[in-house]
């Protein structure tokens, strides 16, 4: 059965992960015109995912929401049927970072979608969109579709790895305006890439992860403290997507979740929020991390930094920090007069720097995150709570 005009715009809400309302998804729905607002598809993109790492993890759960547009992209050639509408730019940009991270087999399961997508980034080309979009990454298609297609269903969840990484970095690399492998003019599909050409691209990324290991190992240890240096500056405070949240195995109040802080891989945190949020209220959203703590297991899993939260005075009312929405995932959170670069984790537990920091931190009466009455601080903005105010934050 064709989906709804309700399954489609839930589909593009998880696509933007944003809760759409009824007037939001009308919106989207609408003509975007010769001159489309690109403030408005912004402000629909704010919490889209940029990293493709973050994307490869989350593969089944893109898959799952762009077999709808597919479906639905079946019978015509646009979301808003035969002219592009808000969604297909939203999405379009929203689904850049997933179309670099699925392979063939994805591309060719989502056939529709594919087809789509390829034809997205040729006519956005021409619309000159802000650079802040990041609208230059293309992807490419291989055409050559085994017959009969791979069904969605047998999809394999897809895991990251440097090499896997660096090929899909390496397909950004494509100037703007080069021609995708795909149909040409006759509809035909082009010919795959050649043998020699792949050996080229696979060597490629062999060399590059070699050489990504051994910078990892020649690289130096974490400078020493600053004469002077104030201990706030001392810790890696960072924005961070906490991509999926899930009950400990082995303890009631704690969630064990998988957060994107700019790295090649999501980070493994255990928190104990589970008496003062739902799993929901915590996936697929933004949030403050403090990511130079040492490492320690917490009823058997390995926590690997600590998503930072306020509470009012009573402790029964507890608040994820939250960065303005425009923030770059793994950009470092700074002090106003508090300059330094982070120390080891190692140094960070000896010193008990944390607490020592830790008890300076609150919230002031308009919510936002403080020390010593110093906001937390990003190129967008200050970090705050939603309701928290004079509150603590650990």
């Amino acid at each position: 059965m064709a989906p709804t005009r309700d399954d489609l715009a839930a589909a593009i809400g998880k696509i933007l992960f944003l809760k759409l309302s009824k007037e939001q998804a009308q919106q989207l729905l609408k003509d975007a015109g010769a001159t489309p607002d690109w403030e408005v598809v912004r402000n629909f993109t704010r919490h889209a995912l940029s990293s493709i790492s973050a994307a490869r993890s989350l593969s089944t759960h893109f898959a799952k929401e762009v077999a709808v547009l597919d479906a639905v992209l079946e019978p015509q050639v646009f979301l808003g049927g035969a002219t592009p509408c808000v969604a297909d730019l939203a999405c379009y940009i929203a689904l850049i970072p997933a179309m670099l991270a699925f392979t063939d087999e994805y591309k060719w399961a989502l056939c529709n979608a594919s087809r789509w997508f390829d034809h997205m980034q040729h006519l956005v080309e021409g619309l000159a969109p802000p650079s802040a979009l990041k609208c230059d990454r293309r992807v490419v298609f291989n055409y050559d579709i085994p017959m009969p297609p791979p069904k969605v269903a047998s999809l394999l969840p897809l895991i990251a790895s440097p090499t896997d990484m660096a090929a899909a970095e390496s397909a950004t690399a494509m100037p703007t305006g080069a021609p995708s492998v795909g149909a040409g003019p006759s509809g035909d599909a082009a010919t795959a890439p050649k043998a020699d050409e792949k050996a080229e691209k696979a060597n490629k990324a062999e060399k590059a992860e070699k050489k990504e290991k051994k910078e990892k190992k020649e690289k130096p240890a974490p400078p020493p403290a600053e004469e002077g240096q104030s201990d706030v500056s001392k810790l890696d405070i960072r924005v961070g997507l906490i991509i999926s949240a899930e009950r400990h195995p082995e303890a009631d109040k704690l969630y064990v979740e998988q957060v994107d802080v700019g790295e090649d891989k999501p980070r493994t945190v255990v928190s104990g929020l589970v008496p003062y949020m739902p799993a929901d209220a915590l996936t697929n959203r933004r949030a403050v991390l403090l990511c130079n703590l040492k490492p320690q297991k917490m009823k058997g899993i390995e926590s690997q930094a600590m998503v930072l939260a306020a509470s009012d005075a009573e402790h029964t009312i507890v608040e994820l920090l939250s960065p303005p929405a425009e923030c770059a995932i793994g950009e470092r959170i700074f002090f106003d007069g508090h300059p330094g670069e982070p120390l080891a984790p190692n140094v960070i537990n000896k010193k008990k720097v944390w607490e020592a920091v830790q008890p300076e931190l609150g919230t002031d009466a308009a919510c936002v995150a403080q020390y010593k009455g110093v906001p937390f601080n990003t190129s967008h903005g200050a970090c705050t709570v939603a309701t928290i105010a004079l509150g603590t934050i650990k």
